[in-house]
């Protein structure tokens, strides 16, 4: 896997991992690559810190914003798949509609705690009466529940919730 620094035609820098050099450019030329805060497809590869090799022998990176290799999407394991991220905390705008998109989710669902997974399987099976919940779910229950075609959404963390 190769990681490139890119940025689109609005200067947004992102970072964004791909299975071969082959890949990057298929896609770029395909119109693929999509800027991840504008969704802009004007692409370029932009300035990446180097990899240092120290004395003893060991590659050291130089400090960037830090991604680790992942898969794209649940379920894509397509060749020359990449995962976008930013490099930068998103802009005021983006942080405020995250916020108000938490709001509606909080004023428009019952909050079940700990029992997410176990409602959410009782509402998907018609065993309880359909409304939308929210509450916590380890990472092995979300992925039972995806497993089991029940589908969910996780809510984004918002700066505060770091404090």
């Amino acid at each position: 896997m190769i990681k490139y620094a890119l940025r689109c035609a609005n200067a947004h820098e992102f970072e964004v991992w791909f299975n071969s050099i082959a890949a990057y450019d298929e896609q770029r030329h395909a119109k693929r690559l999509r800027c991840p805060v504008c969704d802009g497809d004007d692409i370029e590869k932009a300035l990446m810190a180097p990899s240092v090799v120290t004395t003893k022998g060991k590659a050291k990176s130089v400090p960037t914003a830090g991604v680790e290799p992942s898969s794209a999407s649940p379920g894509s394991n397509a060749p020359g798949a990449y995962v976008p991220v930013a490099t930068a905390p998103p802009p005021a705008k983006v942080i405020e509609f995250l916020r108000e998109m938490r709001s509606f989710v909080e004023a428009n669902t019952e909050d079940v705690g700990k029992a997410f997974a176990e409602e959410a399987r009782k509402i998907h099976y018609e065993e309880a009466e359909p409304r939308g919940i929210r509450g916590e779910a380890t990472t092995s229950e979300l992925r039972e529940l995806d497993e089991e075609g029940i589908t969910v959404a996780a809510l984004p963390r918002l700066p505060e919730d770091r404090n």
